[in-house]
Protein backbone atom coordinates (compact mmCIF):
# COMPACT_ATOMS: atom_id res chain seq x y z
CA UNK A 1 0.00 0.00 0.00
CA UNK A 2 1.30 3.70 -1.03
CA UNK A 3 1.20 4.99 2.91
CA UNK A 4 2.17 8.59 1.35
CA UNK A 5 -1.01 8.80 -0.79
CA UNK A 6 -4.16 7.32 0.37
CA UNK A 7 -6.37 8.45 -2.81
CA UNK A 8 -4.47 5.97 -4.91
CA UNK A 9 -4.73 3.28 -2.36
CA UNK A 10 -8.70 4.12 -2.36
CA UNK A 11 -8.50 4.55 -6.00
CA UNK A 12 -7.21 1.07 -6.88
CA UNK A 13 -9.33 -0.55 -4.20
CA UNK A 14 -12.61 0.99 -6.24
CA UNK A 15 -10.54 -0.49 -9.55
CA UNK A 16 -10.32 -3.59 -8.29
CA UNK A 17 -13.85 -4.52 -7.34
CA UNK A 18 -15.16 -3.01 -10.81
CA UNK A 19 -13.39 -5.23 -12.37
CA UNK A 20 -14.10 -7.88 -10.01
CA UNK A 21 -17.68 -7.53 -10.83
CA UNK A 22 -17.00 -7.42 -14.44
CA UNK A 23 -15.39 -10.88 -14.43
CA UNK A 24 -17.31 -13.41 -16.91
CA UNK A 25 -16.73 -16.49 -15.36
CA UNK A 26 -15.59 -17.89 -11.78
CA UNK A 27 -11.88 -18.57 -13.86
CA UNK A 28 -11.32 -15.11 -14.85
CA UNK A 29 -12.04 -13.45 -11.49
CA UNK A 30 -9.89 -16.41 -9.62
CA UNK A 31 -6.98 -15.30 -12.02
CA UNK A 32 -8.02 -11.60 -11.05
CA UNK A 33 -7.92 -12.00 -7.48
CA UNK A 34 -4.82 -13.70 -7.16
CA UNK A 35 -2.76 -11.79 -9.51
CA UNK A 36 -4.32 -8.73 -9.23
CA UNK A 37 -4.32 -7.54 -5.97
CA UNK A 38 -0.22 -6.58 -5.74
CA UNK A 39 -1.52 -3.85 -7.42
CA UNK A 40 -2.75 -2.86 -3.91
CA UNK A 41 -0.94 -5.04 -1.65
CA UNK A 42 2.38 -6.22 -2.28
CA UNK A 43 2.49 -10.18 -1.68
CA UNK A 44 4.95 -12.91 -2.58
CA UNK A 45 2.20 -15.43 -2.68
CA UNK A 46 -1.25 -15.49 -3.26
CA UNK A 47 -3.81 -18.78 -2.94
CA UNK A 48 -7.49 -18.47 -3.94
CA UNK A 49 -9.31 -21.49 -1.70
CA UNK A 50 -13.04 -22.50 -1.87
CA UNK A 51 -14.73 -24.02 1.17
CA UNK A 52 -17.21 -26.58 0.90
CA UNK A 53 -19.72 -26.45 3.75
CA UNK A 54 -18.11 -29.41 5.37
CA UNK A 55 -15.59 -27.13 6.10
CA UNK A 56 -12.79 -28.90 3.61
CA UNK A 57 -10.67 -26.69 1.72
CA UNK A 58 -9.61 -27.03 -2.41
CA UNK A 59 -7.06 -25.07 -3.70
CA UNK A 60 -8.67 -23.37 -6.92
CA UNK A 61 -6.07 -21.27 -8.05
CA UNK A 62 -2.12 -19.68 -7.39
CA UNK A 63 -0.34 -16.49 -8.20
CA UNK A 64 1.74 -16.59 -11.52
CA UNK A 65 0.69 -20.16 -12.02
CA UNK A 66 -1.28 -21.47 -14.63
CA UNK A 67 -2.57 -24.93 -13.94
CA UNK A 68 -2.07 -25.74 -10.22
CA UNK A 69 -0.93 -29.31 -10.13
CA UNK A 70 -3.19 -31.12 -7.62
CA UNK A 71 -0.80 -34.08 -6.35
CA UNK A 72 1.71 -31.32 -5.88
CA UNK A 73 2.85 -31.75 -1.83
CA UNK A 74 2.25 -27.62 -1.52
CA UNK A 75 -1.29 -28.61 -2.53
CA UNK A 76 -1.44 -31.43 -0.05
CA UNK A 77 -0.28 -29.64 2.89
CA UNK A 78 -2.07 -26.09 1.85
CA UNK A 79 -5.42 -27.64 1.68
CA UNK A 80 -4.95 -29.36 5.13
CA UNK A 81 -4.03 -26.02 6.58
CA UNK A 82 -6.84 -24.24 5.36
CA UNK A 83 -9.18 -26.83 6.44
CA UNK A 84 -7.92 -26.64 9.63
CA UNK A 85 -8.25 -22.82 9.96
CA UNK A 86 -11.55 -23.28 8.13
CA UNK A 87 -12.13 -25.46 10.95
CA UNK A 88 -11.18 -23.05 13.94
CA UNK A 89 -13.08 -20.13 15.95
CA UNK A 90 -11.36 -17.33 13.64
CA UNK A 91 -12.57 -18.47 10.08
CA UNK A 92 -14.45 -16.02 9.79
CA UNK A 93 -11.94 -12.94 10.15
CA UNK A 94 -9.73 -11.49 8.51
CA UNK A 95 -6.41 -12.36 10.25
CA UNK A 96 -2.75 -13.12 10.46
CA UNK A 97 -1.97 -16.79 10.26
CA UNK A 98 -0.12 -18.58 13.26
CA UNK A 99 1.49 -21.93 13.17
CA UNK A 100 -0.87 -22.71 16.17
CA UNK A 101 -3.60 -22.95 14.04
CA UNK A 102 -2.52 -25.79 12.11
CA UNK A 103 -1.90 -29.45 13.79
CA UNK A 104 1.59 -29.90 14.94
CA UNK A 105 2.41 -32.31 12.17
CA UNK A 106 1.53 -29.52 9.28
CA UNK A 107 3.14 -27.02 11.31
CA UNK A 108 6.46 -28.62 11.24
CA UNK A 109 6.59 -27.50 7.53
CA UNK A 110 5.19 -24.29 8.17
CA UNK A 111 7.64 -21.68 5.99
CA UNK A 112 8.75 -24.65 3.86
CA UNK A 113 6.22 -24.12 1.00
CA UNK A 114 6.39 -20.69 1.05
CA UNK A 115 6.85 -17.34 3.50
CA UNK A 116 6.29 -17.57 7.11
CA UNK A 117 3.91 -14.15 7.08
CA UNK A 118 0.72 -15.73 5.98
CA UNK A 119 -2.80 -13.76 5.70
CA UNK A 120 -6.03 -15.36 5.74
CA UNK A 121 -8.73 -13.17 3.91
CA UNK A 122 -12.30 -14.79 3.99
CA UNK A 123 -14.35 -13.51 0.74
CA UNK A 124 -17.94 -13.59 1.95
CA UNK A 125 -21.18 -13.32 0.08
CA UNK A 126 -24.20 -11.21 0.44
CA UNK A 127 -26.03 -13.93 2.98
CA UNK A 128 -22.30 -13.91 4.96
CA UNK A 129 -21.63 -16.93 3.90
CA UNK A 130 -17.64 -17.81 3.34
CA UNK A 131 -17.50 -20.22 0.48
CA UNK A 132 -13.77 -18.77 -0.66
CA UNK A 133 -10.23 -17.78 1.05
CA UNK A 134 -7.32 -15.98 -0.44
CA UNK A 135 -4.31 -17.07 1.64
CA UNK A 136 -1.79 -14.76 1.13
CA UNK A 137 1.84 -14.86 2.06
CA UNK A 138 5.35 -12.78 1.90
CA UNK A 139 8.47 -11.97 4.60
CA UNK A 140 7.52 -9.13 5.82
CA UNK A 141 3.97 -8.64 8.36
CA UNK A 142 1.16 -7.39 7.63
CA UNK A 143 0.63 -3.72 8.86
CA UNK A 144 -3.25 -2.35 10.27
CA UNK A 145 -3.45 0.16 7.00
CA UNK A 146 -3.07 -3.35 4.90
CA UNK A 147 -5.51 -5.44 6.73
CA UNK A 148 -8.34 -2.83 6.43
CA UNK A 149 -8.11 -2.37 2.73
CA UNK A 150 -7.96 -6.21 2.47
CA UNK A 151 -11.15 -6.30 4.49
CA UNK A 152 -12.87 -3.67 1.93
CA UNK A 153 -11.66 -5.83 -0.75
CA UNK A 154 -12.61 -8.69 0.24
CA UNK A 155 -16.94 -7.84 0.74
CA UNK A 156 -16.26 -7.15 -3.41
CA UNK A 157 -14.28 -10.11 -4.17
CA UNK A 158 -17.06 -12.23 -2.27
CA UNK A 159 -19.96 -10.59 -3.63
CA UNK A 160 -18.68 -11.22 -7.40
CA UNK A 161 -17.85 -14.50 -6.41
CA UNK A 162 -21.20 -15.55 -4.87
CA UNK A 163 -22.86 -13.61 -7.81
CA UNK A 164 -20.56 -16.05 -10.51
CA UNK A 165 -21.06 -19.23 -8.71
CA UNK A 166 -24.49 -19.29 -7.51
CA UNK A 167 -26.77 -16.00 -7.38
CA UNK A 168 -28.91 -14.89 -10.93
CA UNK A 169 -29.02 -18.38 -12.69
CA UNK A 170 -30.92 -21.30 -10.34
CA UNK A 171 -33.99 -21.66 -11.64
CA UNK A 172 -32.96 -21.28 -15.28
CA UNK A 173 -30.15 -24.29 -14.34
CA UNK A 174 -33.16 -26.26 -12.57
CA UNK A 175 -35.26 -25.66 -15.32
CA UNK A 176 -32.38 -26.74 -18.02
CA UNK A 177 -31.43 -29.53 -15.53
CA UNK A 178 -34.54 -31.21 -15.28
CA UNK A 179 -35.02 -30.98 -18.84
CA UNK A 180 -31.73 -32.71 -19.64
CA UNK A 181 -32.39 -35.45 -16.72
CA UNK A 182 -35.66 -36.11 -18.94
CA UNK A 183 -33.57 -36.45 -21.99
CA UNK A 184 -30.63 -38.48 -20.30
CA UNK A 185 -33.47 -40.89 -18.68
CA UNK A 186 -35.07 -41.09 -22.00
CA UNK A 187 -32.18 -41.65 -24.51
CA UNK A 188 -30.92 -44.33 -21.64
CA UNK A 189 -34.08 -46.18 -21.46
CA UNK A 190 -33.79 -46.30 -25.79
CA UNK A 191 -30.89 -47.87 -25.08
CA UNK A 192 -31.33 -50.25 -22.91
CA UNK A 193 -34.77 -51.61 -24.93
CA UNK A 194 -32.27 -52.12 -27.59
CA UNK A 195 -32.43 -56.00 -28.62
CA UNK A 196 -29.01 -57.67 -28.33
CA UNK A 197 -28.22 -61.05 -28.74
CA UNK A 198 -27.60 -62.81 -25.60
CA UNK A 199 -24.75 -64.54 -25.43
CA UNK A 200 -22.49 -66.46 -22.98
CA UNK A 201 -19.18 -67.88 -22.53
CA UNK A 202 -17.63 -71.60 -21.41
CA UNK A 203 -14.66 -73.61 -21.33
CA UNK A 204 -14.38 -75.69 -24.92
CA UNK A 205 -12.21 -78.69 -26.61
CA UNK A 206 -12.15 -80.21 -29.61
CA UNK A 207 -13.66 -83.79 -29.05
CA UNK A 208 -13.84 -86.90 -31.69
CA UNK A 209 -17.13 -87.38 -33.24
CA UNK A 210 -18.65 -91.27 -32.69
CA UNK A 211 -15.30 -92.26 -31.26
CA UNK A 212 -14.32 -96.02 -30.06
CA UNK A 213 -13.97 -96.65 -26.79
CA UNK A 214 -11.16 -99.32 -26.18
CA UNK A 215 -11.61 -100.56 -23.09
CA UNK A 216 -10.00 -103.60 -20.93
CA UNK A 217 -11.16 -106.73 -22.20
CA UNK A 218 -9.94 -109.30 -19.19
CA UNK A 219 -8.32 -107.85 -16.07
CA UNK A 220 -4.50 -108.17 -15.61
CA UNK A 221 -1.51 -105.31 -15.20
CA UNK A 222 -0.88 -103.44 -18.81
CA UNK A 223 2.55 -104.52 -19.72
CA UNK A 224 3.34 -102.84 -23.23
CA UNK A 225 1.81 -100.12 -25.57
CA UNK A 226 2.57 -100.85 -29.15
CA UNK A 227 1.47 -97.48 -30.16
CA UNK A 228 2.11 -93.89 -29.01
CA UNK A 229 -0.25 -91.00 -28.39
CA UNK A 230 -2.57 -88.94 -31.39
CA UNK A 231 -0.24 -92.07 -33.71
CA UNK A 232 -2.68 -92.90 -36.32
CA UNK A 233 -3.24 -96.82 -36.49
CA UNK A 234 -5.12 -99.21 -39.26
CA UNK A 235 -7.41 -102.36 -38.69
CA UNK A 236 -5.81 -104.92 -36.74
CA UNK A 237 -2.71 -102.79 -35.75
CA UNK A 238 -1.96 -104.00 -31.87
CA UNK A 239 -2.42 -101.22 -29.69
CA UNK A 240 -1.34 -102.44 -25.81
CA UNK A 241 -0.48 -105.68 -24.66
CA UNK A 242 -1.35 -107.22 -20.81
CA UNK A 243 1.65 -109.32 -18.51
CA UNK A 244 0.56 -112.75 -19.81
CA UNK A 245 3.17 -115.12 -17.83
CA UNK A 246 0.04 -115.76 -15.48
CA UNK A 247 -2.25 -116.87 -18.32
CA UNK A 248 -0.08 -118.96 -19.83
CA UNK A 249 0.91 -121.04 -16.67
CA UNK A 250 -3.42 -120.81 -16.62
CA UNK A 251 -3.49 -122.88 -19.98
CA UNK A 252 -0.86 -124.47 -20.07
CA UNK A 253 -2.45 -126.19 -16.38
CA UNK A 254 -5.58 -126.33 -18.34
CA UNK A 255 -4.12 -128.36 -20.91
CA UNK A 256 -2.53 -130.55 -18.53
CA UNK A 257 -5.96 -131.52 -16.58
CA UNK A 258 -7.75 -132.18 -19.92
CA UNK A 259 -5.14 -134.61 -21.51
CA UNK A 260 -5.61 -136.54 -17.42
CA UNK A 261 -9.30 -136.42 -18.06
CA UNK A 262 -8.72 -137.69 -21.59
CA UNK A 263 -6.56 -140.54 -20.53
CA UNK A 264 -8.80 -141.48 -17.58
CA UNK A 265 -11.58 -141.19 -19.83
CA UNK A 266 -10.15 -144.19 -22.35
CA UNK A 267 -8.75 -146.31 -19.40
CA UNK A 268 -12.53 -145.84 -18.47
CA UNK A 269 -13.73 -147.05 -21.98
CA UNK A 270 -11.60 -149.88 -22.51
CA UNK A 271 -12.41 -151.61 -19.23
CA UNK A 272 -16.14 -151.29 -19.64
CA UNK A 273 -16.27 -154.56 -21.35
CA UNK A 274 -14.67 -156.32 -18.39
CA UNK A 275 -15.40 -154.17 -15.16
CA UNK A 276 -19.01 -153.32 -14.34
CA UNK A 277 -17.61 -150.01 -12.14
CA UNK A 278 -15.47 -148.50 -14.96
CA UNK A 279 -18.73 -148.44 -17.20
CA UNK A 280 -20.94 -146.49 -14.81
CA UNK A 281 -17.81 -144.06 -14.12
CA UNK A 282 -17.68 -143.75 -18.22
CA UNK A 283 -20.93 -140.64 -18.33
CA UNK A 284 -19.01 -138.73 -15.41
CA UNK A 285 -15.44 -138.58 -16.87
CA UNK A 286 -17.11 -137.32 -20.21
CA UNK A 287 -18.42 -134.30 -18.22
CA UNK A 288 -15.40 -133.87 -16.81
CA UNK A 289 -13.45 -134.07 -19.98
CA UNK A 290 -16.08 -131.51 -21.21
CA UNK A 291 -15.21 -128.99 -18.23
CA UNK A 292 -11.37 -129.33 -18.49
CA UNK A 293 -12.02 -128.33 -22.25
CA UNK A 294 -13.99 -125.86 -22.10
CA UNK A 295 -11.63 -123.96 -18.66
CA UNK A 296 -8.90 -124.46 -21.87
CA UNK A 297 -10.87 -123.11 -24.38
CA UNK A 298 -11.26 -120.39 -21.81
CA UNK A 299 -7.87 -119.98 -21.07
CA UNK A 300 -7.04 -119.93 -24.56
CA UNK A 301 -9.43 -116.90 -25.25
CA UNK A 302 -7.71 -115.38 -22.66
CA UNK A 303 -4.23 -115.60 -24.46
CA UNK A 304 -5.65 -114.44 -27.49
CA UNK A 305 -6.93 -111.13 -25.75
CA UNK A 306 -3.65 -110.55 -24.00
CA UNK A 307 -3.19 -108.04 -27.04
CA UNK A 308 -5.82 -105.75 -27.91
CA UNK A 309 -5.28 -104.74 -31.44
CA UNK A 310 -7.57 -101.81 -33.21
CA UNK A 311 -11.08 -102.79 -34.98
CA UNK A 312 -10.85 -99.54 -37.31
CA UNK A 313 -8.96 -97.06 -38.66
CA UNK A 314 -8.21 -93.70 -36.30
CA UNK A 315 -5.60 -91.81 -34.46
CA UNK A 316 -5.10 -93.22 -30.72
CA UNK A 317 -6.01 -91.05 -28.17
CA UNK A 318 -4.84 -91.18 -24.46
CA UNK A 319 -2.30 -89.37 -22.13
CA UNK A 320 0.63 -91.11 -21.82
CA UNK A 321 1.87 -94.96 -21.81
CA UNK A 322 3.65 -94.51 -19.09
CA UNK A 323 0.21 -93.87 -17.03
CA UNK A 324 -0.65 -97.02 -18.04
CA UNK A 325 2.37 -99.69 -17.89
CA UNK A 326 2.75 -101.71 -14.79
CA UNK A 327 -0.96 -100.46 -13.51
CA UNK A 328 -3.65 -102.76 -12.63
CA UNK A 329 -7.07 -102.62 -14.55
CA UNK A 330 -10.27 -103.84 -14.35
CA UNK A 331 -12.30 -105.94 -17.23
CA UNK A 332 -14.15 -102.64 -19.11
CA UNK A 333 -11.85 -100.27 -17.66
CA UNK A 334 -10.97 -97.49 -20.38
CA UNK A 335 -7.09 -97.43 -21.81
CA UNK A 336 -7.87 -94.92 -24.75
CA UNK A 337 -9.83 -94.04 -27.74
CA UNK A 338 -9.65 -94.37 -31.70
CA UNK A 339 -11.12 -91.25 -32.99
CA UNK A 340 -11.32 -90.55 -37.07
CA UNK A 341 -9.29 -86.70 -36.96
CA UNK A 342 -11.42 -85.72 -39.41
CA UNK A 343 -14.83 -86.47 -37.79
CA UNK A 344 -14.39 -83.25 -35.15
CA UNK A 345 -16.85 -81.34 -32.60
CA UNK A 346 -16.84 -78.82 -30.45
CA UNK A 347 -18.00 -79.90 -26.51
CA UNK A 348 -18.52 -77.50 -24.25
CA UNK A 349 -19.14 -77.07 -20.55
CA UNK A 350 -21.73 -74.29 -19.65
CA UNK A 351 -21.68 -73.13 -16.01
CA UNK A 352 -25.41 -73.22 -14.18
CA UNK A 353 -24.45 -69.44 -13.58
CA UNK A 354 -24.13 -69.01 -16.61
CA UNK A 355 -26.32 -71.06 -18.56
CA UNK A 356 -28.72 -68.94 -21.30
CA UNK A 357 -31.45 -70.94 -22.69
CA UNK A 358 -30.27 -72.93 -26.31
CA UNK A 359 -32.08 -74.32 -28.80
CA UNK A 360 -30.84 -76.63 -31.83
CA UNK A 361 -28.79 -74.75 -34.32
CA UNK A 362 -27.40 -71.87 -32.45
CA UNK A 363 -24.19 -70.34 -33.37
CA UNK A 364 -21.41 -70.46 -31.67
CA UNK A 365 -17.96 -69.10 -32.13
CA UNK A 366 -14.96 -71.38 -30.55
CA UNK A 367 -11.64 -69.00 -30.08
CA UNK A 368 -8.52 -71.90 -29.60
CA UNK A 369 -6.01 -70.92 -27.28
CA UNK A 370 -3.36 -71.38 -29.61
CA UNK A 371 -4.82 -68.91 -32.22
CA UNK A 372 -7.34 -66.91 -30.26
CA UNK A 373 -7.88 -64.35 -33.04
CA UNK A 374 -9.07 -66.46 -35.78
CA UNK A 375 -12.75 -68.00 -34.25
CA UNK A 376 -14.28 -71.49 -35.73
CA UNK A 377 -17.85 -71.46 -36.24
CA UNK A 378 -20.19 -74.15 -35.24
CA UNK A 379 -23.68 -74.72 -34.72
CA UNK A 380 -25.17 -76.41 -31.75
CA UNK A 381 -26.33 -80.15 -32.07
CA UNK A 382 -27.25 -81.67 -28.64
CA UNK A 383 -27.51 -79.62 -25.09
CA UNK A 384 -28.16 -81.96 -22.12
CA UNK A 385 -31.20 -81.22 -19.57
CA UNK A 386 -29.38 -81.82 -16.59
CA UNK A 387 -25.91 -80.43 -15.31
CA UNK A 388 -23.55 -82.87 -14.49
CA UNK A 389 -20.01 -82.77 -12.73
CA UNK A 390 -16.90 -81.94 -14.97
CA UNK A 391 -13.46 -83.27 -14.09
CA UNK A 392 -12.84 -79.55 -13.23
CA UNK A 393 -15.43 -80.10 -10.14
CA UNK A 394 -17.94 -77.40 -12.00
CA UNK A 395 -21.98 -78.26 -12.33
CA UNK A 396 -22.12 -77.69 -15.81
CA UNK A 397 -24.49 -78.42 -18.80
CA UNK A 398 -23.19 -80.40 -21.72
CA UNK A 399 -23.11 -78.77 -25.31
CA UNK A 400 -21.74 -80.81 -28.56
CA UNK A 401 -21.45 -78.38 -31.85
CA UNK A 402 -21.09 -79.16 -35.25
CA UNK A 403 -18.31 -77.35 -36.97
CA UNK A 404 -18.48 -76.04 -40.20
CA UNK A 405 -17.66 -78.03 -43.15
CA UNK A 406 -15.76 -75.22 -44.99
CA UNK A 407 -13.12 -74.48 -42.62
CA UNK A 408 -9.89 -76.28 -41.62
CA UNK A 409 -10.66 -79.34 -38.93
CA UNK A 410 -8.60 -78.56 -35.48
CA UNK A 411 -6.71 -81.46 -34.05
CA UNK A 412 -8.38 -83.37 -31.82
CA UNK A 413 -7.74 -82.50 -27.83
CA UNK A 414 -7.15 -78.20 -28.96
CA UNK A 415 -8.94 -76.36 -26.12
CA UNK A 416 -10.30 -73.59 -26.00
CA UNK A 417 -13.29 -70.95 -25.25
CA UNK A 418 -16.66 -71.19 -26.74
CA UNK A 419 -18.96 -68.21 -27.36
CA UNK A 420 -22.35 -69.42 -27.67
CA UNK A 421 -25.14 -66.92 -29.15
CA UNK A 422 -28.53 -67.06 -27.81
CA UNK A 423 -32.10 -65.59 -28.73
CA UNK A 424 -32.36 -61.41 -28.84
CA UNK A 425 -33.29 -59.80 -25.53
CA UNK A 426 -32.97 -56.31 -24.29
CA UNK A 427 -29.90 -54.72 -23.17
CA UNK A 428 -30.90 -54.00 -19.90
CA UNK A 429 -31.72 -57.79 -19.35
CA UNK A 430 -28.08 -58.73 -20.81
CA UNK A 431 -26.61 -56.32 -18.81
CA UNK A 432 -28.62 -57.09 -15.56
CA UNK A 433 -29.31 -60.54 -15.73
CA UNK A 434 -26.37 -61.74 -13.60
CA UNK A 435 -26.80 -59.43 -10.77
CA UNK A 436 -30.64 -59.88 -10.79
CA UNK A 437 -30.07 -63.48 -10.54
CA UNK A 438 -27.47 -62.63 -7.18
CA UNK A 439 -29.68 -60.50 -6.00
CA UNK A 440 -32.77 -62.79 -6.04
CA UNK A 441 -30.64 -65.78 -4.39
CA UNK A 442 -29.15 -63.32 -1.61
CA UNK A 443 -32.73 -61.97 -0.93
CA UNK A 444 -34.56 -65.33 -1.65
CA UNK A 445 -37.56 -63.57 -3.85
Amino acid sequence: MDAANPLNSLLLLLNLQQEARQAQNPEALRFLIVNQTRRMIAYQQAVFLTVAPSGKARLEAVSNVAVPERDAPFTRWLEAAASAIAAGAEARNLHGIAPTEVPPALARDWGQWGPAQALWVPLPGPDDTVTAVLWLARDDAWTDGEKVLLGQLSGGYGHAWWALTRAGRRSGVRARKGVWALAVVAVLAAVLAIPVPQSTLAPAEVAPRDPLIVSAPLEGVIERFHVQPNEPVSTGQPLFSFESSVLKSRLEVARKALASAEAELLTASQGAFTDPLSKARIAQLKTQVELRRAEMDFARDLMDRVTVKAERTGIAVFTDANDWLGKPVAVGERILTLADPQAAEVDVHVPVNDAIVLQEGAQVSLYLNVDPLRPLRATVSHASYEPGLTPGGVLAYRVRADLAPDQPTPRIGLRGTAKIQGERVPLAFYLFRRPLAALRQTVGL
